[in-house]
């Protein structure tokens, strides 16, 4: 196994499984809690993280597809990528693929799911298709203010490392959120966020 990055929450290597290239996601121990409590959140977080993965590509949002979840290490194998973030390969030449974007966010938004950390470098590209990862903060909920908060912290860290593709880059987002079943009603709660925000 190859290490390739390391997070506060998670290891990941490259290795192999079944003969076929994977990436293995392996939580961490916490030593600052309770041995007892850190493997149930592990347990608990790994398995979830599995499921919202399965939930997704069921939607038609390409993932990783999952190979094995072993609960007991705390470990996640799953189809290797081999691709770029978009943080990295997103320019003004190929700004149409934010349409793409939205519409795969308004997949998952239309059926209950919340990624929990959208961000331009959560998404890999690769021959032209977009593949979302770490799902690791993510929940399944229905409420208008959990998807709002979703679509607005990506338009956050969006602004912040694609300033050159404002506004049109988030225009052609919204364009694919609404398209593929994306309701003007998170839009409106957005803006609501915003104002109290604003205000406090």
């Amino acid at each position: 196994m190859k290490l390739i990055a390391q997070g506060a929450e998670a290891k990941l290597f490259k290795t192999m499984f079944d003969g076929k290239n994977a990436l293995l996601k392996q939580r961490v121990p916490k030593g600052y809690r309770c041995s007892e409590l850190d493997e149930m959140l592990r347990s608990t977080r790994t398995n979830a993280e599995a499921n919202m993965f399965r939930k997704a590509r069921a939607l038609g949002v390409n993932t990783p597809a999952i190979f094995d979840v072993d609960k007991k290490e705390k470990e996640i194998s799953m189809e290797f990528i081999d691709g770029s973030r978009l943080k990295d390969s997103l320019k003004k030449e190929n700004i149409g693929i934010c349409k793409q974007v939205g519409q795969m966010i308004a997949l998952m938004h239309s059926g209950n799911l919340v990624h929990g950390d959208l961000t331009t470098s959560n998404i890999l590209v690769k021959d032209d298709d977009l593949f979302f990862i770490d799902f690791g903060l993510g929940k399944t909920s229905a409420k208008l203010e959990d998807k709002a908060v979703d679509l607005l912290v990506f338009r956050k860290t969006f602004e912040a490392t694609h300033v050159d593709l404002m506004p049109k880059g988030w225009d052609q987002i919204l364009e694919g959120y609404l398209s593929k079943g994306g309701k003007k009603e998170v839009l409106k709660q957005m803006e609501k966020i915003e104002g109290r925000v604003r205000y406090h």
